[in-house]
């Protein structure tokens, strides 16, 4: 009996060396950050070519209900947006000031319901085939008259979701002043982010009563 007691306390360590570092690397990522890319006539060209189309270059941090986004357009048009439930700023570089940012697009559009996310953009939408995005098996809906409220505030178009978390990928859309953004996704990562990485900087104010982070 000693040596069968024995043997199962020898199991249970083993179990445990091979589940705990499983469970501590779970609670250890618990958000994203992706680098995607948007292009488009939409977005201004920063390199004044004769072509229409401009870049943005994004990095996007999402953790609960907050976001951040590190954008990058050319010199004219690059900063970050932070949002939670409650509140969106932008923040420009070398500014000391945050700017209320709730009617800007960038990021207000990051993660959906996997499995009905056009119930959370309050419009309709058909799923079409699945494809792979970053890594990630990704489905895909097609969706029409949403006026703004598609990402990066289009009207209608197609966009793919990451099929197991909901994180927006990629995207093929037009406004409704027919411009067109075209999104994709090159990086996809589940990590540890620190509520720090949401925070609004100590040396930008904001308006009274308001600093929230």
């Amino acid at each position: 009996m000693r040596g069968i007691r024995t043997w199962l306390r020898g199991l249970a360590w083993l179990a445990m060396t091979c589940v705990f570092p499983h469970a501590l690397a779970a609670e250890a990522a618990n958000g994203f950050k992706l680098a995607s890319v948007i292009t488009g006539d939409g977005i201004h060209s920063s390199t004044g070519s004769v072509s229409r189309e401009g870049s943005m270059v994004l990095t996007t941090w999402l953790s609960g209900d907050k976001v951040r986004v590190d954008f990058d357009a050319g010199p004219d048009m690059r900063g970050r947006i932070l949002r939670d439930k409650d509140h969106a700023w932008l923040i420009r570089p070398n500014s000391h000031q945050a700017i209320p940012a709730g009617g800007v697009a960038i990021g207000r559009v990051t993660k959906l319901d996997p499995k009905r996310p056009c119930w959370d953009l309050g419009f309709p939408c058909q799923e079409l085939e699945g494809k792979t995005i970053a890594g990630r098996p990704a489905t895909g809906w097609r969706y029409r008259h949403a006026e703004r409220g598609g990402p990066h505030g289009t009207d209608q178009g197609e966009f793919w979701i990451d099929a197991a978390t909901g994180v927006v990928l990629a995207f093929d859309a037009r406004d409704l002043a027919e411009h067109r953004y075209r999104m994709q996704t090159v990086s996809f990562e589940q990590v540890g982010v620190d509520d720090a990485v949401f925070a609004i900087p100590g040396s930008v104010s904001v308006p009274s009563g308001q600093r929230h982070r």
